[in-house]
């Protein structure tokens, strides 16, 4: 197959643009500070509890959820990369298992196809919202929590003793 002249120039033009496009990079993140902790709710530690850490000007919060053991490592960027610096204010949300799962069976779908429609429509009709908080509401929002953190690398290990 023979390529005349012009179209070799009109090749290596686009190959060269796509180079170009293509390691371009994009703005650089911001640096973050590895931040690891536990949060214990009268006294005994929270699993499953979601920690999330919104820094001053962040793109978005860096967050963790607890195992076991109430402890977390936050992610924001990249797994277990922390948070950025400065002061940050923590939401700390947990839901209460026994009523976060509700409705029917698969068998019981499969018995009556609007098992999940009545289900629906049963917990519509009722007031009981849903699942509930298995820790006070004031630590889930933002404008209410009273938990700031001012992270730095010689504060980065923080746990959160909750009280009603």
């Amino acid at each position: 197959m023979r390529i005349s002249r012009r179209g070799a120039v009109v090749l290596g033009v686009s190959g060269l643009a796509g180079l170009l496009v293509g390691c371009g990079g994009g703005a650089a993140l911001p640096e973050t500070i590895p931040v690891t902790g536990a949060v214990m709710y009268k006294g005994k530690p929270i699993e499953g509890a979601e920690v999330a850490f919104w820094g001053p000007g962040a793109p978005r919060a860096a967050t963790g959820i607890t195992d076991a053991e109430g402890k977390f490592s936050l992610s924001m960027f990249d797994i277990n990369d922390g948070c950025l610096a400065g002061e940050n204010v923590v939401t700390i949300t947990k839901v209460d298992g026994a009523k976060a799962a509700s409705g029917p069976t698969p068998d019981q779908m499969l018995q009556d196809p609007m098992a999940l429609a009545k289900a629906s429509a049963a917990q519509a009709a009722s007031k009981d919202s849903g699942p509930k908080s298995a820790i006070p509401e004031k630590y889930a929002d933002r404008k209410q929590t009273p938990l700031k953190e001012n992270v730095s690398a010689s504060n980065n290990k923080i746990v959160f003793n909750l009280a009603d």
